[in-house]
């Protein structure tokens, strides 16, 4: 079993949180409840001291999978059956003005995560966004 790299998923987020946030609202107001999927070629859950921390963060792809389509979505990554009920009931219950859902996906392997008590909500990292969009057209 392969451990999973804390000081990396820290990185991930302190450097990608305002876009993480924006995509669990948008997702929200899109298509209801769901989980943020974050897709990186680097190796999350190996050994992140060994390469620079400019590599971690580089080519990551961000998209968001809908409550109906989440089954399928964690069957495709053989996560077992009766592991795929608890998300979709964490899923079902998180407050999405709040809180957020997330899975990593690093090369075979899915790490799936609760935030709860951001400082900064899914709606104010939507609107951050929305703001640095019309501020770098302007």
């Amino acid at each position: 079993m392969r451990h999973y790299n804390t000081s990396s998923r820290t990185s991930l987020f302190a450097q990608n949180f305002l876009w993480i946030g924006n995509r669990a609202w948008q997702g929200y107001l899109n298509f209801d409840r769901g989980i943020v999927a974050i897709s990186s070629p680097v190796d999350l859950f190996g050994d992140a001291d060994a390469r620079g921390s400019d590599s971690l963060l580089s080519d990551l792809n961000f998209r968001y999978v809908p409550q109906p389509q989440l089954a399928i979505y964690l069957q495709e990554w053989l996560i077992p059956d009766r592991s795929i009920e608890p998300i979709i009931t964490a899923v079902t219950n998180y407050h999405p003005q709040t809180e957020l859902i997330f899975a990593i996906e690093s090369n075979t392997n899915l790490d799936i995560g609760w935030c709860q008590n951001l400082k900064i909500s899914p709606p104010d990292c939507y609107q951050q966004v929305c703001r640095r969009w019309v501020a770098d057209r302007g």
